[in-house]
Formats: structure tokens, sequence, C-alpha cells
């Protein structure tokens, strides 16, 4: 065996072992005073309003960090699910989509989507705001 084919090998297997091991997934505490979250809870992956955000944050990307957004996108059957629709009284059918505040406090939940709508509602509020006068967009 030559030393590409030893590496190649060698890379695979890394792979498949970071892979397999579970992600460490970051909790909302985790963004308090420093990001406004959106969470989507969606019935399954090809559900068409979590398609729908997903395409919208892409086209969107500056406005989405300039707000200081993150996205948590959760499938139904997941544990993440299972523990944040319970801890925010999400149900598990179709989809959902929750603004949180930099403060955690819900400030949108809707069954509909239209990033366009969750960045007029963010640029009303005060902290926003103060924000926009050093605005990178």
């Amino acid at each position: 065996m030559n030393s590409t084919q030893w590496l190649t090998r060698r890379l695979f297997v890394i792979f498949f072992l970071m892979s397999a091991m579970p992600a460490q997934s970051m909790t909302v505490k985790d963004y308090l005073w420093k990001n406004r979250v959106i969470i989507t809870f969606s019935s399954d992956e090809q559900h068409p309003e979590r398609l729908s955000i997903k395409e919208q944050i892409d086209l969107h990307r500056c406005g989405f960090r300039d707000r200081d957004l993150v996205h948590i996108d959760l499938i139904q059957g997941s544990a993440e699910f299972e523990e944040m629709s319970q801890e925010f009284l999400v149900s598990g059918e179709g989809f959902q989509l929750l603004l949180l505040g930099k403060d955690g406090g819900v400030k949108k939940r809707t069954s509909t989507v239209s990033l366009e709508e969750v960045f007029s509602l963010i640029d009303t509020m005060p902290m926003r705001r103060r924000e926009m006068r050093d605005s990178k967009c």
C-alpha cells in the first residue's frame, strides 16, 4: 500500500469515527444576550415550510448575521425536538417557528414562514435599534 492509499484510509476511518459520535448540541441558554434564535420544529425533513425558511436564510445571510440570528432546526423524533417542544409547548404536528429575543423570551410563534416578517419584528425592538447604528449590511 502506498502512502496516498494509507492516508486516504486513515482519513476515512477518522471521518467515520467523528460522524458516529454525537454532536454536542447547544442549548438556548448558550445564546442568551449574544444572539436572537429562530427555532423551527418540523414533522419531517421535507416539510415545505422548513425548506422555505432554510432557503430564505441562505438568500439573506447578511441580514441574518447582522441581526445576530442563529437557527436551531429540529426534526420530530430527535431527542432535542422532544425536549425543546416540551420546553416551549410546541405540538409535534406540522411546522412551528419560534423567534427568541436575546433575553430568551418568545417574541413570535407562527406556523408560516416569512424571514422578512421576522426581520421587521426584530427591527422594531429597542436593542436592535441601537445595533442598527453599527450595521454592516
